[in-house]
């Protein structure tokens, strides 16, 4: 289950939902959609702010349209979930722009540029 978290903050339901796109295994998804029944969960999905991009079990790229999925692929900011993502991509379809879209993404977070890297103060 594909999970977007468009908040600026780290969410708790049922499971921890960070910002940008979360990829739940199957008991997270289970325990996502038990805690979904409480008021102000389902408050933050009617408002848009946690959208269930993809509710199956087993959550891929490849059974999104393009566009959608280089929308998630760029707010996704877990490498193992990229990584995962360009397996599936690779394997199952040659859409060449997700892929790019996916090794863009992997590069931006091993190699950030200079001035989105936070330095300490001396």
């Amino acid at each position: 289950m594909l999970v977007q978290n468009l908040g600026a903050f780290v969410r708790h339901i049922g499971v921890r939902l960070i910002p940008g796109v979360n990829n739940l295994t199957l008991s997270e998804g289970q325990k996502f959609k038990k805690a979904l029944e409480h008021p102000l969960n389902k408050y933050l999905i009617d408002k848009g702010e946690i959208v269930i991009a993809q509710d199956d079990d087993f959550a891929s790229l490849a059974s999104l349209d393009a566009k959608k999925a280089i929308e998630l692929v760029n707010d996704t900011f877990e490498l193992a979930t990229l990584q995962k993502f360009r397996e599936e991509e690779a394997a199952k379809g040659n859409r060449k722009t997700v892929i790019e879209a996916i090794d863009k993404q992997i590069e931006s977070i091993k190699n950030p540029p200079e001035d989105k890297i936070v330095k300490p103060e001396e």
